[in-house]
């Protein structure tokens, strides 16, 4: 005799073995980067660059992981996401965001700059890990 609670232990068991979709992987990364970012932490969004990743104006790996550490040792970020697509193709993606960045400078409580921004995200899969290969974005009005 089967005991009762057979049934819904293997469907526990089953859905854990259950690995996230892509948008799911690329959607924790990105969240991931904006907390490190708001904390202040540059190896997060750095460790998600692709070593083939491109900035704006050519930026290269690199220079964004120089650029972000000066950036976030000066200033304190904050991000507020409005929207947030991804649609995945086979080992490439697209992300859609849109979002205010919020900056305080020293030990101000109130931002002294906001901007409402578009950002347009091209990630790939790298050994099994999604990575950030491109990035784009404009000011909105």
């Amino acid at each position: 005799m089967i005991p009762r609670f057979t049934l819904p232990l293997a469907i526990i068991a089953l859905s854990a073995c259950h690995s996230d979709s892509p948008e799911t992987k690329i959607q924790k990364a990105f969240d991931a980067c904006v907390k490190a970012i708001e904390d202040g932490d540059a190896s997060v969004p750095v460790e998600v660059l692709s070593p083939h990743f491109a900035g704006p104006e050519g930026m290269s790996r690199d220079e964004a992981k120089l650029y972000l550490m000066g950036l976030l040792r000066n200033e304190k970020i904050g991000i507020t996401v409005f929207s947030d697509r991804i649609e995945v193709k086979g080992s490439q993606a697209l992300q859609n965001v849109e979002l205010v960045l919020t900056s305080r400078t020293g030990g101000s409580v109130l931002p002294q700059d906001a901007s409402h921004r578009q950002f347009l995200l091209q990630w790939e899969l790298v050994d099994g890990e999604w990575r950030l290969r491109h990035l784009e974005g404009s000011v909105n009005p």
